[in-house]
């Protein structure tokens, strides 16, 4: 095997394990299904699992008995460089948000033809969910119609955006996300350093996701959001201002933050916590709110946190003004109490 080989060809992650023994079991046994949806939380890997799963029912070693990526054959160098003529990964041209329907239908038209290795042919689409109706629309036929010894595979994070009878004639591949242990062992060891839980969390449970934090960026947004809802709170700092600074970096990640951070808000109350203000396993650095705490307001700020995140990803918003009438509503939930109210 080449160096080169070796640092290219994807290698599957400890959680990925299960559901590889699982495909391995099904191509054994001669049943591996010609759609697959490789489904599961952004930061699982999803993209590395599909990208393995190719490059082993490509391989020129994978056997009747046996799926692997042996990392020595010409397939697996074609592989490695990026170049293998039997695989086509569909994702989104540059500058575009959507999978359109000439996309897929070369992608169909190249799993019709003969394989150029006389093996199986691949195609990868990732994500799925990004393909436009009349695309989704269009590997209908794909699925209903699979020609031999091919591999299709639909990659989300979104598997409810799909058709559903885009989802139903696929077998469903689930990523799970690995245990608290697991999790934090791999990015110890990938990051060389202590994890804090605190960023696992923050990172829904995903280790991708977390180890892109790990150099720092966590640790600097959770003390940045902090110091910015401390002096929205103590009045040192108007809506506006704080809106203006939030929409300018990270939004997206500060709403995660924030769902999170409310979340444990809300759970610390209930449990009778006095320091309430803080991101889960950090020490309080904000007061606690000077009136009883109103839970059902906080979740509905969950709630809206929620909405207006997913919203971002999918339509274009005033982003300012959305998180100026987002951060009125906190306000009024956790905020000090009005004058009128305490005399």
């Amino acid at each position: 095997m080449t160096e080169t080989t070796e640092r290219t060809l994807p290698q599957l992650l400890p959680w990925h394990e299960e559901v590889a023994a699982q495909l391995r079991k099904a191509w054994t046994a001669n049943r591996l299904s010609h759609a697959l949806l490789v489904q599961g939380v952004e930061g699982l890997g999803q993209q590395v699992f599909a990208a393995w799963l190719a490059c082993a029912v490509l391989c020129d070693k994978s056997t009747g008995s046996t799926l692997r990526c042996c990392g020595e054959c010409a397939s697996c160098a074609l592989f490695a460089a990026g170049s293998h003529p039997d695989l086509l990964w569909v994702a989104p041209e540059e500058d575009k948000q959507q999978i359109s329907i000439d996309q897929v239908r070369a992608a169909s038209e190249r799993l019709t033809k003969t394989s150029y290795r006389q093996g199986y042919k691949v195609a990868i689409v990732d994500p799925a969910h990004l393909m436009t109706p009349s695309a989704a629309n269009s590997v209908l036929k794909t699925l209903e119609e699979p020609s031999p010894r091919t591999l299709l595979v639909l990659i989300t994070s979104q598997p409810s955006m799909l058709l559903p009878t885009v989802r139903s004639r696929c077998q469903k591949v689930t990523i799970s996300r690995p245990s608290r242990e697991q999790a934090i062992a791999w990015l110890r060891e990938k990051s060389g350093r202590a994890v804090d839980a605190a960023l696992l969390e923050f990172a829904g449970g995903a280790p991708l996701l977390a180890l892109a934090y790990a150099d720092g960026r966590f640790d600097a947004l959770n003390e940045h959001m902090q110091k910015s809802l401390g002096a929205l709170l103590a009045g040192q700092a108007d809506v506006t201002q704080v809106a203006a600074e939030w929409e300018k970096d990270g939004l997206i990640e500060r709403l995660t933050w924030l769902d999170l951070w409310l979340t444990s808000l809300a759970r610390a109350a209930l449990a009778g916590n006095a320091d309430l203000i803080t991101f889960p396993g950090r020490s309080a650095h904000l007061p606690s709110p000077s009136r009883p705490l109103n839970i059902s307001g906080v979740y509905s700020m969950v709630d809206r946190a929620r909405a207006l995140k997913s919203q971002l990803a999918r339509t274009a918003l005033q982003r300012e003004l959305a998180v100026e009438s987002w951060l009125i509503a906190l306000l009024d939930v956790i905020g000090p109490e009005p004058a009128k109210q305490r005399a």
